[in-house]
């Protein structure tokens, strides 16, 4: 090897380090405005799971700003810490089987407007997350939201839509004393049943993914948590 390429070699090698040393430091200088994102992210799902009717100053917000805000999930940003830090708790909760997990609780004059829980499962090409809202009787959907997911665009990915999530809201989880058996219709659902939504056109095995874990989390939690909170 002739002593050009050795320093041809190396000065590539130099530059090579340099760069990854120049990534690196970009990456480090990043991960803290990545993590903010990311936690804003979260706080607007739980946001629109809890669905507050009223602003961070307490006033009542207007039909299309609830519809803007929390079903459509264009809350400001500037908005969202001021919800957290005045009106919405969250609190680990023990599930059966050694699991535990969060329960949000909006309040708003010390009363209980919403609950809300994460849940999650497979759908067809990937892991469904979700939270849900819940009215302050623990068995009625307030709002809902399905994110950050695989499923196919058109089809599974329409459970993000907002056209979806407001199937949800004013439906039943829970009636009689005991855990309703929730469903996404294939097609439309009958309009006087409470505990059916319309499905998504050719996304029954999301439909079926998402119908299995909203009732297998809503049972753990209701058997460990919202029981003894309804006979408070």
């Amino acid at each position: 090897m002739q002593k050009d390429d050795i320093q041809t070699i190396r000065f590539a090698l130099i530059i090579c380090l340099i760069c990854s040393m120049a990534l690196a430091g970009v990456q480090g200088s990043l991960r803290g405005i990545q993590e903010r994102n990311k936690q804003i992210d979260q706080q607007i799902n739980v946001l629109k799971a809890l669905s507050p009717d009223f602003a961070p100053d307490g006033t009542a917000l207007t039909e299309e700003q609830i519809d803007l805000w929390f079903i459509q999930g264009k809350v400001p940003k500037d908005k969202i810490p001021a919800y957290f830090e005045t009106y919405v708790s969250q609190d680990e909760v023990s599930l059966p089987k050694g699991k535990t997990s969060i329960l949000y609780t909006l309040k708003k004059d010390d009363q209980v407007v919403s609950y809300a829980f994460p849940a999650e499962g497979k759908g067809l090409w990937s892991t469904v997350h979700s939270y849900i809202g819940l009215e302050s009787d623990l068995a009625t959907i307030r709002g809902i939201t399905f994110f950050d997911h695989g499923e196919t665009p058109g089809l599974g990915g329409e459970c993000s839509k907002p056209w979806f999530q407001e199937n949800f809201r004013g439906k039943k989880l829970w009636e009689d004393g005991e855990p309703l058996k929730f469903e996404i219709a294939k097609g439309k659902a009958d309009p006087v049943t409470d505990h059916k939504v319309d499905g998504m056109s050719g996304a029954t095995i999301t439909g079926n993914g998402i119908q299995k874990f909203m009732n297998k989390t809503f049972q753990a939690y209701d058997q460990a948590v919202f029981e003894e909170k309804r006979a408070m």
